[in-house]
């Protein structure tokens, strides 16, 4: 049996190759536990669909459960629902928003985890590719 951590790797892998019904799927059957991740992997799954709409509130259902956490809980997380907002809003074609939420993003990302982590670079080319729009 795969265990949350697994699940949730599993997820992102799946977003990362592009297979996002599948990582839809995934995810939903996900939510429960914990609840903040399974909706983030919903949201990246639905932003690579350009269900933006959905993917939008998706990340705000995982923001607001993730203000219930303890901040070393919510840790490994800064900035990954940041980033699936941004993604979400430059789907919507809100780049002002899009902007202001990848700055927020990088800056987070840059303290938390440094300047060599994925998330961070994730959220440097979504800075750039806004930049460039």
């Amino acid at each position: 049996m795969e265990n949350e951590g697994g699940r949730f790797r599993r997820i992102y892998a799946l977003n990362g190759q592009g297979r996002h019904p599948e990582a839809e799927t995934l995810a939903r059957s996900a939510l429960a536990t914990p609840p903040a991740s399974g909706r983030l992997g919903l949201a990246r799954s639905l932003n690579g669909q350009a269900r933006h709409e959905e993917a939008l509130a998706e990340a705000e259902r995982a923001d607001e459960l993730r203000h219930s956490l303890s901040e070393e809980q919510r840790r490994p997380e800064n900035g990954a629902v940041e980033l699936a907002v941004v993604t979400a809003l430059l789907g919507l074609g809100r780049s002002t928003e899009a902007l202001t939420q990848a700055a927020a993003a990088h800056g987070t990302c840059l303290a938390t985890f440094g300047p060599a982590h994925r998330r961070t670079a994730e959220a440097r080319e979504l800075l750039d590719r806004i930049d460039g729009a």
